[in-house]
């Protein structure tokens, strides 16, 4: 069985295993729970250090702890390699120091017109959704996940290809930080504006207003909420000045939840 090995252990969050799972529980305990009707669907979360994201991430997981999710369909921005499509994982299991997690490939989905890649050199170097799978360790049970990374392809075609790998059973977690090396204040007028378009699921004013490396795995989102009907919730936004209280530059992070109302 091919075995993708963590790349963002030790810098991202915590290789050791019990120092890993203490920040985790930590964060899920200080994160402020939401109460919404309707069951969730999918989730916008970080995919920064944990010490400077972790809460913002830790409000969205706290929600769906201990739900019946099978299947994770993990989205995410390449920021390392430029390709046509979507990049799936060939790796048959996923590690982290929190244990091991099944991937599914593409051969398990309905195949579609879309270019799917299927790329270890491609996913190996990538960050944004290893970073989501100790929280999912940690809040779940019994799931396997579909990495996806997103290329050059348009949302609507994403959104339409998500169709194909959603059921009742499943949930979406798309991996985005927001603004990047911006002055505090600046960050925030900025960030405010990327979290009001995908509150009011302006899809004109997110393309172009938005700031946000998943933007465009977030805008799939977008365009997928609009037909399935799905509510957007704001969880928690903050940014790195908050945490470190250095504000010369900062990056933005929001959590955010679609509820099937």
């Amino acid at each position: 069985m091919r075995l993708r090995s963590p790349i963002a252990a030790g810098s991202f969050y915590p290789a050791d295993p019990k120092d890993l799972k203490e920040m985790v529980q930590m964060f899920l305990q200080e994160a402020t729970e939401k109460q919404l009707s309707g069951s969730i669907k999918a989730i916008i979360v970080p995919h920064a250090g944990y010490v400077y994201s972790g809460l913002v991430a830790a409000s969205a997981y706290k929600l769906i702890q201990n739900k019946s999710y099978s299947r994770i369909i993990l989205l995410g921005p390449s920021h390392y390699a430029a390709f046509e499509g979507l990049a799936t994982s060939p790796a048959d299991i996923w590690e982290t120091p929190l244990g091991k997690v099944k991937s599914l490939k593409k051969t398990d989905f309905p195949q579609d017109e879309i270019n799917i890649l299927e790329s270890s050199s491609i996913h190996q170097p990538e960050h944004c959704l290893e970073v989501q799978l100790p929280f999912l360790q940690t809040v779940l049970k019994n799931f396997k996940i579909f990495p996806i990374l997103m290329g050059d392809i348009s949302p609507e075609k994403i959104a339409e290809f998500s169709l194909l790998l959603l059921d009742k059973q499943s949930l979406l977690v798309v991996s985005s930080d927001l603004s990047h090396y911006l002055p505090y204040q600046e960050a925030k007028e900025i960030d405010k504006a990327t979290i009001d378009a995908i509150l009011q699921q302006d899809l004109a004013n997110f393309q172009k207003y938005g700031e946000a490396c998943g933007k465009m795995p977030i805008m799939s989102l977008m365009h997928l909420a609009l037909q399935q009907h799905w509510q957007p919730h704001l969880l928690k936004a903050l940014n790195s000045g908050d945490i470190t209280g250095d504000q010369t530059k900062v990056v933005g992070y929001a959590s955010f939840a679609y509820s099937e109302e």
